[in-house]
């Protein structure tokens, strides 16, 4: 990546912090921003990294969690973000298929993202290392359920890079191992 680069990522960024706008994270009441602009600050520390895989991961909660569509995504970013984007966004999240249960949604998506680029993928993992390091605080009903689901995630998208799947495993144990001494309450 190189100084060029930075126009696309100022413009994902400034979507980023529009979109998202008052949302809060649940646990620590920070805004919500601030996810999406840790995990793209991961995703720019790669050497594998482009600007695409950097904008995308600044959006890559717009389209599942705000009015902000795939196609102005698309319109406004070009072909290459717009499909990260589409890649990371959850179709089976609640409400959008009604009558499957979490279980089988979270199946669903899982299924769906083994077949996503390496760049969704790497993104996708770093996604959930940062969700995994704010979940203790949530239920502990929550967070068993949770930790099992990265542990399928992780079946899913691990392939993309060994290494994050190993960071992904611990933070998976920390939590489990949180829950364990906690008793099941977080």
């Amino acid at each position: 990546m190189d100084a060029s680069d930075a126009g696309i990522i100022v413009r994902a960024a400034r979507l980023a912090v529009r979109a998202h706008g008052a949302q809060t994270r649940k646990v620590t009441g920070r805004a919500y921003v601030e996810h999406p602009a840790r995990v793209a600050a991961r995703v720019l520390l790669r050497r594998d990294a482009d600007e695409a895989m950097v904008a995308a991961a600044l959006l890559h909660d717009v389209v599942e969690d705000t009015a902000i569509t795939l196609d102005e995504i698309r319109a406004e970013f070009g072909d290459a973000v717009a499909d990260l984007v589409r890649d990371l966004t959850n179709v089976y999240k609640a409400g959008a298929h009604v009558g499957l249960n979490r279980a089988e949604r979270k199946r669903l998506e899982s299924a769906r993202l083994a077949g996503v680029s390496r760049s969704a993928k790497i993104i996708k993992m770093l996604d959930r290392i940062d969700n995994l390091r704010e979940a203790p605080g949530q239920d502990a009903g929550f967070l068993r359920v949770y930790a099992a689901e990265s542990r399928d995630l992780v079946a899913a998208v691990g392939d993309a890079d060994a290494a994050l799947r190993e960071e992904l495993l611990v933070e998976v144990a920390r939590l489990e191992t949180a829950l364990a001494a906690a008793g099941g309450r977080a």
